[in-house]
This record gives C-alpha cells, structure tokens and sequence, in this order.
C-alpha cells in the first residue's frame, strides 16, 4: 500500500524530533560526565596543592636566594636546603615531581638527581614559565593515570606588596591524586553525575522540543497532503489547468503555487496541441512522401516508415510492422545497410529484386537523427529511380527534338540544294537520250552522273545525321569526338551562314576516344554550337576546339558575342532559365545531365562583351579503361 506524502513527512518529522531530543540528551548526559571527569580530577590534587604550595614556594625562593651568594657559603646552603627538601619529599607521595629553575630555565633542583643542571627547551616549555601567574594543567602520568602540573614563578619578595619584586625563576610541582587525603576533605567530596534538580527542567524542555516539533510536522504535513490531492487531480485532468485552490482547501499559503499549477497546465496543454498538430504534419508529409523513408532506432528496430518505402521492398501496407519490415531489409542484402545507430554511409544506387517486377533502380541514403533526446538513431531513405530516369530520357527527348525543331529551316535548304543540283544533272542526261553517241555526249552525262552520285551522298549523310537525333540511345560505345563535332558543324552550316556567323574548326591530331552514346554526345556538342550561334545576332565567329590532355577529352565553344549577363551565373543550368526569347530553356540543363551520365561535366567561363566559352569535359577511353 503506498503511503501518502503528507503522512511520510509527519512520520520523518516526528522520528526526526524524537531521536533529536534523545541524541541531545545522551549529549548532555555525556557532557555531564566529562564535566565530573575534569571536576574529580582537579580535586583530587586540590588538597595536596593547598597544603604544600605555599610552602614549597619559601622553599624554592631560598634556594634561589641563596644562589646568588658567595661560592662557599651558596655550596653550604644548597646543600642543606637539598637535604631538608628531599626529606619532607619522601614524607608526601602525591608530589611526583619537583623541580626548581632559575631565570635561565635550568633546572637546579629535581627530585630526580638525573635532571639536575638540565635546562627547559621548547616552545611548550617556554610558554609554562613565561607567565607571572600560577599555571595549573592536567596531564597524563607514566602509569596510566593523571597528575596536576603546577607552575609558580618565584620572586625576591613575598606577595602582597606594592613594592617591585624581581623574577628569580619557577617552580613546577606535579601532584598526583591522594585518595587518603581527598576523605580526610569531606567538604571537597562533588556531586552526583547528573543532578535531579537539573535533569527535570532539561526534560521538560526535550519534551516540549518533541512536542514542538510533532506540532509543526502536522502543521507541515496537512498543506502538502492538500497539495498532492491537487497534483492528483491536476493528473486525473489530464495535466489540464483550472484547478481552484479554495475548494482544495489550500487556501492563502499555497495559493501561488496553484495559480504556477494552473499556468503550467495551460501551457501544457498548447504544447501539447502543438505537438499534435506538427505529429499530424510531419505524418502526412511523410505518407505523401514518394522517396521512401524508414527510421531505425538504437536497438537497429524500424520504428516508423511509410507507404513508399513498403512499395519499394514489396510489403503489403495492412500487414506492415517491425519484425516483417526487418524481414524485407534482410532479404535485400544488396541495400548493405549499416544497421548501425547512428550510421552514416555516402549515398548509393543499387537495384532491388521483387518477385514478377523489374529490378528496381534505388538511390539509398543513411542519415543519423535522434529518435528521442540521447539516443542515436539512422534515418534510411529509399528514392525510385526508375521515375526519375524517365523523366530524364523524356527531357533529352524533348531538347532533341527543340533542337530538330529549330533545324527544320535548314533541313529544308539543305535537302533543296542538292535535289536542284540532282534535277539539273537528269536533264542534262536526258538530253542525250536516243541521241547519237558522241565523246562529248558521253563526258556529259558521266559528269552529270558523277555529280547526281555526291549529291545523292551528301543528301544521305545529311539525313543520316538528322536521323540520328531521332533515334534512341543505343549501348555506349566508342566514340570518335572529332567525328561528332564534323557531324554538328554540317548540320548548323546554313544556320551559321544565315546568321553570318563563321565556325572554326581546331582539333589535336592523336586525339583519342570517349566512351559514350554518339547520339548524346553529339546532341551536347550540337548545344553548345547552336547557343553560340544565337548568342551573336549582328554576326560573329564560333571556334569548335577539341583537346586531349591528363586523361580527359575538353571539347570548348568559344563565341565573340556579348557574354553573359552576371545576375545569371548561379542558375545558368537551371531549366526555365534563357537568355533568348522564346527560348526553352533546356540547352543547358541537357548538356550538363549528358555530361554526367558520361561522367564528365561542364564549366564556363564569361567576360561581359568579350564573349563566353563552354567546355564540356569527358573521360577518354584511356582513363576509363
């Protein structure tokens, strides 16, 4: 059964006061004894140091006195008072020790002849006969028990005058406890240890400390019993405010302490309404999510994911939770997830089996997050990209065909010219048609022939290059780079000429090949070409320039237009963004997303009014190998 916290703190408080008011009488009971400890031992000396004292004093001071005479007779009177004085010694037993110094501290009399003309040192010693007054200590003796060191400085003269005496040296007695001598003083005989007349009142005062103190722990235990009824129903509402202290019966003292309750509740409660609904957010961003997301604890336990990533490994929804989710990541071990908390590993692109499906492209991405505070945990994202790649090739489609689009004027022209020159030439040979055979007849129609043969050629490969930006990808392969800019140079050779614009032309000579798409490749080249061409309204000159060096193939289009604008340079390859009207605005972003698929890329360089140069880098065969 759990006990209540106000009657917790009544028990404490009153366990509390008790053993306080008996721990102060077992103090003062101890006290007492210590008090009659020190009170028996001065009197048990205080008999003999009465007695003697006085006259031990005239003994010493003529000691001393005499020691200031002459040789001879100071030797006599040592002598005889040394006598007399170890005689009346062997006749009292409870003095130890006697000793007699002169202001040098050396000992000239000891009841042991051994300390005789020894000398006191010491800072202890010092401070005992600096004093002009009669010191009293007591001090342990040899033989277990106690004595009482007296020192009484010893001057020329008696007291009791108002003369000036001078300090001939000290004297120090050690009394010993005389028993016989203490009974013979019933007078000196102390009292009981603890004292009847002196016991009651500081009972009574322990007992009112008690009583005292049960008091203020009732008084204590009642508001905090009233408060944790509140705390109890503050719990019951849900940790909701609105609680009224009068009705708990908290009244004034712990009003404040509601009202705080109260203000904490409230704030609660938006917390709490915020949280619900930034959860209810966060839920629906990541149902909605198409890149799949899984969240795995410290304990590597998926504890949340969402539809995407389900649909991605082959879960069925309705039957979703941790230990089939675990099982779906186990059965794809080309994932290769850490599993660790709090991993982190650079994304990768894997493919992911299903049963009956195509393998699946997957982006897969680990990031550490904090499931809760302290702990670590990983955050898995899953993203298709078979979408994506869709997207892409449907992009390329569509720049190709913006591109034919744009070329359809020149495709025109360029069929006409030949087909003209074709029809002049059939009409020359018909001519000689049924007519006489003659030598010029004949070189005629050869060279009528011969001429019909190249145009009929050159038509082809111009058809032949124009289809090739309508065909699909095929596998990459090996591609010549000089072939490809050959190839863009004669498709953009009537849009250049209409423009007034003059191509150039410089290539290495051992220049090798890249691995790629030709199509692709020539589609980026043909871009960058056009965009150049465009870039220069009033007519101007395009350099195609291709160059091999540190394993890399560096096809630059160098133009002599305006440049670019500066405020464009951050999304010069963002789609939407020309500097043409009416442009698409894919150019650029095409030429970049084939440049990294051949894992190459694009820089570019611009000075306003000196015109801008693009160079689409590629790895050669050698590299790549």
């Amino acid at each position: 059964m759990r006990i209540p916290l106000s009657l917790r703190i009544f028990a404490v408080s009153a366990v509390f006061t008790v053993a306080a008011g008996f721990l102060a009488l077992v103090l003062v009971r101890h006290s007492f004894h210590i008090y009659y400890q020190r009170w028996e031992r001065s009197l048990a000396t205080l008999p003999a140091e009465q007695l003697f004292s006085e006259s031990a004093s005239e003994i010493a001071r003529s000691l001393l006195l005499r020691l200031q005479r002459e040789p001879e007779v100071m030797e006599r009177d040592k002598e005889r008072i040394v006598n007399g004085l170890n005689a009346i010694l062997r006749e009292i037993p409870s003095i130890t020790a006697f000793l007699i110094l002169d202001r040098d501290r050396k000992i000239q009399y000891a009841n042991q002849p051994s300390a005789v003309d020894l000398t006191f040192t010491g800072e202890e010693s010092a401070s005992l006969v600096a004093s002009d007054q009669i010191v009293r200590r007591t001090k342990p003796s040899g033989t277990g028990g106690f004595v009482t060191e007296v020192m009484i400085p010893i001057f020329d003269k008696a007291g009791g005058g108002s003369e000036e005496r001078r300090r001939l040296g000290s004297l120090i007695i050690d009394f010993a406890p005389d028993a016989a001598l203490v009974a013979r003083l019933p007078q000196l005989r102390p009292p009981s240890v603890l004292p009847g007349e002196s016991m009651i009142p500081l009972v009574a005062f322990l007992l009112a400390a008690v009583v005292g103190g049960l008091l203020v722990a009732g008084l204590t235990a009642l508001p905090v019993r009233r408060l944790d009824r509140a705390l109890l129903e503050f719990r019951k509402r849900g940790f909701r405010g609105g609680l009224d202290a009068e009705r708990l019966g908290l009244g004034s003292e712990l009003a404040s302490a509601v009202s705080a309750i109260n203000e904490m509740g409230g704030r609660l409660e938006a917390m709490d309404f915020r949280g619900r609904e930034r959860e209810a957010l966060l839920e629906t961003l990541a149902q909605s999510l198409e890149e799949g997301m899984i969240a795995i604890d410290e304990r590597a336990v998926p504890v949340a994911w969402n539809p995407a990533a389900l649909r991605l490994l082959g879960v069925p929804p309705p039957d979703a939770d941790e230990a089939m989710l675990r099982a779906a990541l186990d059965r794809h071990p080309e994932l290769a997830l850490g599993w660790a908390a709090g991993a982190s590993h650079p994304s990768r692109t894997v493919e992911i089996a299903l049963p009956g499906r195509e393998p699946v492209p997957v982006q897969v991405t680990e990031v550490p997050f904090e499931p809760r505070p302290g702990a670590s945990g990983t955050l898995i994202l899953l993203r298709d990209l078979a979408t994506l790649r869709k997207v892409e090739a449907h992009l390329l489609e569509a720049g190709r065909f913006a591109v034919l689009a744009h070329l359809a004027g020149s495709l025109a022209h360029e069929i006409r010219n030949p087909l003209h020159s074709i029809g002049l030439n059939a009409g020359v040979v018909q001519q000689y048609v049924g007519q006489p055979v003659t030598r010029g007849s004949v070189t005629a129609m050869a060279d009528s022939l011969r001429t019909i043969q190249e145009e009929t050629r050159r038509l082809t490969d111009l058809l032949n290059n124009y289809l090739g930006l309508l065909r699909s990808a095929p596998e990459p392969m090996s591609v010549d780079v000089r072939e490809v800019c050959r190839r863009v140079i004669q498709l953009l050779s009537y849009a250049a000429m209409k423009a007034k614009v003059e191509i150039k032309f410089d290539v290495d000579a051992d220049l090798p090949a890249v691995v790629g798409v030709p199509d692709r490749l020539q589609q980026a080249v043909l871009n960058l070409v056009l965009n150049a061409i465009q870039a220069m309204p009033q007519g101007g000159s395009v350099v195609l320039q291709a160059t091999a060096g540190d394993g890399l193939i560096r096809v630059s289009v160098t133009d002599t237009g305006p440049g670019l604008p500066q405020d464009l340079a951050e999304q010069l390859f963002d789609t939407r963004v020309t500097t043409k009207p009416g442009g698409s605005g894919l150019g650029l972003p095409l030429v970049r997303m084939i440049a990294e698929a051949h894992g190459g890329s694009v820089w570019y360089r611009s000075d306003p009014g000196k015109g801008a140069t693009f160079t689409l880098v590629l790895p050669s065969v050698q590299r790549a190998a």
